[in-house]
């Protein structure tokens, strides 16, 4: 599920027609709605959310670390200006990827894709690090000291793995 945040209901309905024509559901909150529904919803609907659109909004910049505490999902800003400032504030406030206005939902399709599949790939890397950090401990008869445990321990439990 796409889940399109912005303040102008035009934007959020547009969308949400649009990746429906795609045959994506998708739906859109105003930003008050927004974090409100990500404070109170059950972690597995949640965990259903492939990507965030964060249109204009004054809280757009806080966004993305709201859906971080609940969420791996990508974070995507629609950015109306062509303002370097601007693009970089929002990276800065942590979304993954500014696509400018206009942008076809296909390409915002294909951007979600290559986001998930760099986190996949991260995810696939780091389960390898912990599988031959601990084989060699434990092969060569070394123990592993306690906060190197529970890091291994931490990483094999990460929320939103799947």
């Amino acid at each position: 599920m796409i889940v399109i945040v912005d303040e102008r209901e035009a934007v959020t309905e547009g969308y949400t027609s649009w990746f429906g024509r795609e045959g994506v559901s998708a739906t859109g909150f105003c930003p008050g709605e927004f974090g409100n529904w990500v404070k109170a919803v059950a972690d597995p609907d949640i965990r259903a959310i492939e990507a965030v659109l964060v249109g204009d909004c004054v809280e757009r910049h806080g966004i993305a670390r709201l859906v971080r505490g609940r969420s791996r999902a990508a974070v995507i800003a629609l950015n109306d200006s062509k303002s370097l400032e601007d693009t970089l504030e929002l990276f800065a406030s942590g979304v993954d990827d500014v696509v400018r206005k206009p942008v076809h939902v296909r390409e915002i399709l294909a951007r979600i894709k290559a986001i998930r599949n760099r986190a996949q790939a991260d995810d696939e890397y780091l389960s390898e690090c912990h599988a031959m950090t601990t084989e060699l401990a434990y092969s060569s008869g070394f123990s592993l000291p306690r906060w190197q445990v529970g890091l291994s321990v931490m990483l094999e439990k990460a929320p939103g793995d799947t």
